[in-house]
């Protein structure tokens, strides 16, 4: 593997996203090897290792906490496009894999996907047959027969979601996914379609053998009932109540927020091009539940929910809703990490980690755009643009 050291004119290193100027890091065999914060620290016998990297700055690999490997909004009819064959979405994932990594998203958090997809990316990236970000994954989505989940399965009663959480833990996955709401619900009442009792099967299986839960919850009753159940995290939150984020807070959940859904007014139309103005309605709605959330300061990731590449424009949305940058910034490294499992391994700049960087022209924590500005990218060491 290679030796080498990185100078550049900011570098945002360790836990606490701190700024350090004119720094430098230093990587062996894949991982970082140490941070040195000035020149003056290298050791003389290393400076020939040394690349200045000049006037850029050099943060963590992005995580995108929510991803789907065959969805792809790119495309025209998306959605329908979660009907093809498997090889089909298999093709269409190995492109998302790759474009996802070139932006500079190093890891991603897989939310379902059909076939075990995922599941197979996952090991084909680790043995380095494909290029993509490291996946953390969730295998079959699960949903109720009559429910939302363009990407997930159907099942009934608790016993079905219980054998499929099993079939998805025998396949190796990390966590499991379900299913309970819509997206964007354009009426007073917000469906929930999986029972109680078929949210606590999962989160039993899920438990007996110490992994995770997600769940796909934009708010009302089913959010009541992924908290009582133990649902580990919430997807989407976008009709959060002031008294849930209360709830949500007292119990040390997370969140994961995919604002473009709500914000973006192409895909808001998109979905419901015959009514603008509720759409744009719903919008304000989801726009003051979500800063409602933000102001509540609960432990959040943010995702693209199929919206590959775009990570950088979540983050700017969520910074846009009352985010600091330093805290939207942990919400795609550090705390991204966290709510993956994977802060052992990856999410900062800290001596013992993977080398997983970016580096911009700009810094994100001075101005959230400069997430747009990839220069290069680095993962396990090696530099991948």
């Amino acid at each position: 593997m290679e030796h080498y050291i990185l100078k550049a004119e900011n570098v945002i290193a360790g836990r606490n996203l701190q700024t350090l100027w004119n720094a430098a890091v230093e990587v062996k065999d894949g991982k970082i090897a140490e941070i040195y914060e000035t020149e003056a620290e290298i050791p003389e016998e290393l400076k020939d290792r040394v690349t200045d990297l000049g006037k850029v700055t050099l943060m963590p690999g992005m995580i995108d906490c929510h991803n789907h490997l065959a969805l792809d909004t790119r495309l025209e009819n998306h959605l329908v496009k979660m009907n093809d064959c498997e090889c089909e979405q298999t093709i269409r994932a190995l492109k998302t894999m790759k474009d996802d990594l070139e932006a500079g998203v190093t890891t991603a958090r897989c939310m379902g996907d059909r076939y075990y997809i995922d599941v197979t990316c996952r090991k084909a990236q680790q043995d380095g047959r494909i290029a993509g970000p490291k996946l953390v994954v969730s295998g079959i989505g699960m949903r109720a027969s009559h429910g939302h989940g363009y990407v997930g399965m159907p099942f009934d009663g608790p016993e079905q979601f219980r054998k499929q959480a099993r079939e998805n833990i025998a396949h190796g996955v990390d966590f499991l996914k379900v299913f309970t709401t819509k997206v964007i619900n354009a009426t007073p009442f917000i469906y929930h379609f999986m029972s109680p009792e078929e949210l606590k099967a999962v989160v039993q299986e899920a438990r007996s053998v110490g992994i995770t839960t997600a769940c796909h919850c934009s708010g009302g009753q089913g959010l009541e009932d992924c908290l009582e159940a133990g649902i580990d995290c919430l997807e989407h939150v976008y009709y959060i109540t002031p008294e849930q984020v209360e709830k949500v807070k007292k119990a040390d959940r997370w969140v994961v927020y995919t604002p473009s859904y709500a914000l973006n007014d192409k895909l808001l139309f998109k979905f419901s091009p015959q009514d603008r103005e509720g759409s744009l309605k719903e919008k304000e709605i989801i726009c003051k539940c979500l800063s409602g959330a933000i102001q509540g300061d609960l432990k959040f990731g943010i995702g693209t929910d199929g919206i590959h590449t775009g990570l950088p424009q979540e983050a700017e949305y969520i910074a846009s809703l009352g985010a600091s940058n330093t805290k939207v910034l942990a919400g795609i490294t550090v705390n991204a990490a966290k709510l993956c499992g994977v802060d052992d391994k990856t999410g900062a700049i800290e001596k013992g980690l993977a080398a997983d960087f970016v580096m911009l022209a700009g810094n994100p924590l001075d101005n959230i755009s400069a997430l747009k500005q990839v220069k290069s990218v680095y993962q396990d060491g090696r530099k991948i643009r």
